[in-house]
């Protein structure tokens, strides 16, 4: 049963098919869902008490929708540590990468076509994504070749290692905080009602790329590092 007490990340952990419903609402069960529910919402923005009664109902309820998703991390947290690291590799890296090529050529396409209605926005989206690109690329190749090999080999892990993974869930925090901006800018991936087909597929691959970023971030952060920390 889900309480107050319970983070997003201890929620996303035993019942994956919440994810849907979380993204839905805009919360960031990755990179900074670590508090306990009833800190994490003070402010009044969420009804405390109406969100834990509806991921209850989800929670109870057969996984219906993002099935994908769910089976993934049940999956995951079924494999040893390096398995982890190698899935980790050969799924989400893969894939964001090919993502973050087809969303940078098609923000360029629509940049150039849609600048005199909508250059300023997509000035600045443009912009953001080409930082967050950046910090990706780079994230993913200190991983693959500095961090997972040395917690490949280092079965047992050392202070350096520990060092360095705690770096990796800095960056996370930068990367969650660009993409909270980017929902932002683009109004949560809401395509203006004048625009093209093409503007509305960048904005779906741009939505589907920061849900898989926030399952994979949740992967490492939430799974894979405490694993491997416990060896």
């Amino acid at each position: 049963m889900i309480t107050a007490k319970m983070s997003l990340a201890d929620i996303v952990k035993q019942y994956p098919q919440t994810i849907p419903y979380l993204n839905n609402l805009h919360l960031d069960y990755c990179c900074g869902g670590h508090m306990p529910l009833d800190e994490s919402f003070t402010d009044g923005s969420i009804d405390l008490t109406s969100l834990i009664n509806e991921l209850n109902n989800i929670a109870s309820q057969p996984v219906s929708q993002n099935k994908e998703s769910v089976e993934s991390i049940d999956d995951f947290e079924k494999l040893s540590v390096n398995e982890m690291l190698d899935n980790l590799e050969a799924t989400h890296h893969v894939t964001e990468r090919e993502m973050m090529e087809q969303i940078e050529k098609l923000l360029n396409k629509i940049l150039i076509v849609h600048y005199q209605h909508h250059g300023a926005e997509l000035t600045k989206i443009h912009n953001l994504f080409a930082r967050m690109k950046a910090e990706l690329e780079e994230h993913f190749a200190k991983e693959e070749r500095l961090i997972f090999p040395l917690m490949r080999s280092n079965h047992h892990p050392d202070k350096e290692t520990l060092e360095l993974i705690s770096e990796l869930e800095g960056e996370h925090v930068d990367v969650g905080d660009m993409i909270k901006e980017m929902q932002q800018l683009t109004n949560n991936f809401q395509v203006p009602a004048d625009t093209c087909v093409t503007y509305a597929n960048t904005f779906k691959l741009m939505k589907d790329f920061v849900e898989d970023i926030f399952v994979h971030v949740f992967k490492e952060n939430s799974i894979t590092f405490p694993e491997y920390a416990e060896q």
